[in-house]
């Protein structure tokens, strides 16, 4: 299993390559040949999870490896659903995201061992819930991604800088990760040094640019609304079957609840006509808040879902 999770890995980041090369070059071969690989990516991804259903007998989604395996897996669907559609940018950026994730597991010392269910997650809610849930934040991830690129390709200053410092935020983790699975530098260092080099490259190569389209910012937020309001309502339907109770204000739930008013606030400016700009920004904030939904909750605050953090 750890081949072909490395032969994963590897296949996504080098989709990233081939794309970066096929926009700098303008080679629609190359563009195609990076969709080909990232689409032979998601084929090994599926592979690799429904062979860990098999062995352990349910949804490998109950641990903090196989989470963020899935995560990876479900922006994948996506694109590979919109493959045909997707601008390149958004097909580099969601590789890189993926190749982040996947080489991050790599050192983050999570354990890979298949271990039985534990009793409150003993339940037929297990798939739906999560899968819902997991789909909502893939579909978030990519409106978060496409705001970023649009923000830096913004001809407003203000714009590109802090699309450069969440595009260098992105390029950083997986430069630092990549070389931290090669060579024991500090992790911390690494970072640091990394990302302030993307950011200044980033900055210094910007160049403004109009080709993304309000529609392709906000589509994925009306796919994940409701996707997300499925997995909150299934969550508390499943809650009551394990712990007495509908909502008990879990900071996983609170965040949660949090994270749907965002996208709902999100939903509610798009149709009073908020230009791209300010929904971009809106993006940023929605990303922010499924990061701490989804990771802070789980290793930080402690509280009913803290086994997803094991």
């Amino acid at each position: 299993m750890k081949l072909l999770f490395s032969i994963i890995s590897f296949s996504y980041l080098f989709s990233a390559l081939f794309m970066f090369i096929g926009i700098v070059v303008k080679s629609q071969k190359l563009q195609l040949s990076a969709k080909f690989l990232f689409i032979v990516s998601f084929i090994e991804n599926l592979i690799y999870f429904f062979y860990r259903w098999h062995k352990a007998g349910h949804i490998p989604v109950t641990d903090a490896f196989t989470s963020f395996v899935f995560f990876a897996l479900c922006i994948a669907l996506f694109q590979v659903i919109l493959i045909k559609k997707s601008k390149a940018f958004i097909v580099l950026f969601s590789s890189l995201l993926i190749s982040f994730t996947l080489f991050g597991l790599s050192i983050a010392g999570f354990s890979e061992n298949i271990e039985p269910l534990i009793p409150a997650l003993k339940s037929n809610w297990l798939a739906i819930h999560v899968i819902t849930s997991f789909l909502a934040y893939a579909a978030f991830s990519i409106n978060f991604l496409i705001g970023v690129y649009i923000l830096y390709t913004s001809k407003f200053k203000s714009d590109y800088i802090v699309g450069s410092i969440f595009f260098g935020a992105l390029l950083s983790g997986l430069f630092t990760s990549i070389i931290r699975y090669f060579l024991s530098y500090n992790i911390l260092i690494t970072g640091i040094l990394t990302f302030f080099i993307a950011l200044t490259i980033l900055i210094y190569f910007h160049k403004s640019t109009k080709n993304v389209s309000k529609d392709t910012l906000i589509k994925p937020v009306y796919i994940g609304f409701p996707l997300l309001t499925t997995g909150i309502i299934t969550g508390s339907i499943w809650a009551k079957y394990a712990w007495g109770g509908y909502w008990s204000w879990d900071p996983k739930e609170i965040w949660s609840l949090i994270t749907w008013i965002v996208y709902l606030i999100y939903i509610h400016y798009n149709i009073k006509g908020k230009n791209i700009r300010f929904l971009s920004y809106l993006a940023l904030v929605g990303f922010i808040s499924i990061m701490i939904t989804y990771l802070g909750v789980n290793f930080i605050m402690p509280g009913l879902h803290s086994y997803a953090s094991k």
